[in-house]
């Protein structure tokens, strides 16, 4: 069954403005990780740790905030009614407006698409400083590095208000939720300093053996000292990026598993998504078993690594119809890898992802390699 053009809309501006949330966050991770020494990377690094971390706590408001609302809107959309009681709305009303859930979400996406110079200032301190701290870094500071403006969030929004339908006095009735509130500060620091230090830890013990190679001429073991420093850059500000969209994504995999009505869930995937998480995507919606049990191949749409912009797409028929990408990467996979099977149909499945990336070698982050 066609999906509503507005439904697609949300579902990709939402995408491209939580891929917008991870990569600032990485870009901040990066600036900052200049300071760190290449040759003593874990004993400079507690600035930078804290920095991070910091960084992680305020993009996972952001990207939590507007996962809601995306699952608000989306929902209404397909159903009549919503989940949870929107923000701004008393907490005992029992409706809202269709008005209302587009305005939340259009206003959300704004700032995150203004950033880092959003429409409007966030009451929260860690997000203001978030905003602060990417405002105070030239935007060329990383040559050859991730750029926010790599990313376009507001031709997705024009997008979506061409497809907007009418009907904002529409009343939503609230079906009972509670949002689970998301981690603090001092549980952000919990939960990721060990993995960001051990990478720092591990850079450490690279250097080492590196400077103490008798492979290696003096000259060659600061080249690769510095090229490991770069790597263990890189490799931690992905993690930076994937824990801040955590935020996003545990919130709408949390509203699935708890949400009757939803029926179908699919793995979606950002611009230029590797061969794996393209194959998942491939899959269509056949994910919502995984994702409400949490067993089985739950892996497959509740797992994402580092640099990783994919997200749970939900519909409440069974029968829906693909997202543009997804569909296009059903349709490859079938092409590409007929008359093979198991190891041989994903070996050629990833031949055909490189050779689409190698086809356009020099586009920059978040432009689409893959396009349908």
């Amino acid at each position: 069954m066609a999906t509503d053009p507005e439904v697609l809309a949300v579902e990709k501006l939402h995408q491209a403005a939580q891929a917008r949330l991870g990569f600032a966050a990485a870009f901040l991770s990066l600036s900052e990780w200049q300071a760190v020494a290449p040759l003593k990377p874990a004993e400079t690094a507690a600035t930078w740790l804290a920095f991070s971390l910091r960084a992680i706590a305020a993009v996972r408001i952001l990207s939590r905030k507007l996962a809601v609302q995306h699952y608000q809107l989306i929902r209404a959309l397909e159903t009549g009614r919503t989940l949870g009681v929107p923000e701004g709305s008393p907490a005992t009303t029992g409706s809202t407006t269709l008005g209302d859930l587009r305005s939340n979400y259009r206003k959300t996406a704004l700032d995150i698409a203004s950033l880092p110079s959003p429409r409007s200032r966030s009451d929260d301190p860690d997000v203001r400083w978030f905003e602060e701290q990417l405002a105070s870094i030239p935007p060329d500071a990383l040559p050859g590095a991730i750029h926010l403006d790599d990313i376009e969030v507001d031709p997705l929004i024009q997008d979506l208000l061409d497809v907007e339908g009418s009907g904002d006095a529409t009343t939503i009735p609230i079906d009972r939720y509670s949002w689970p509130k998301d981690l603090t500060l001092d549980q952000v620091d919990t939960a990721y300093r060990d993995l960001l230090r051990q990478q720092t830890l591990d850079a450490g013990t690279k250097v080492d053996g590196l400077r103490k190679s008798p492979d290696l001429s003096p000259d060659e073991a600061l080249t690769a000292i510095e090229t490991t420093h770069t790597s263990t850059g890189s490799t931690a500000s992905g993690t930076v990026d994937s824990a801040g969209m955590a935020a996003g994504r545990d919130a709408i995999l949390g509203a699935i598993r708890n949400d009757r009505l939803v029926l179908a869930v699919a793995r979606g995937t950002g611009p230029d998504p590797c061969a794996f998480c393209a194959m998942l995507a491939s899959r269509g919606f056949v994910y919502k078993s995984e994702a409400t049990a949490g067993v089985g191949d739950s892996e497959a749409i509740v797992k994402y690594h580092i640099h990783c912009h994919c997200y749970p797409i939900f519909r409440y028929l069974k029968i829906s119809e693909l997202p543009p990408l997804n569909t296009y990467f059903q349709e490859k996979w079938y092409e590409v890898t007929a008359g093979r099977s198991g190891h041989d149909a994903v070996k050629a499945w990833r031949r055909w992802i490189y050779a689409q990336r190698k086809a356009n070698p020099d586009a920059p982050h978040g432009v689409p390699v893959i396009k349908p």
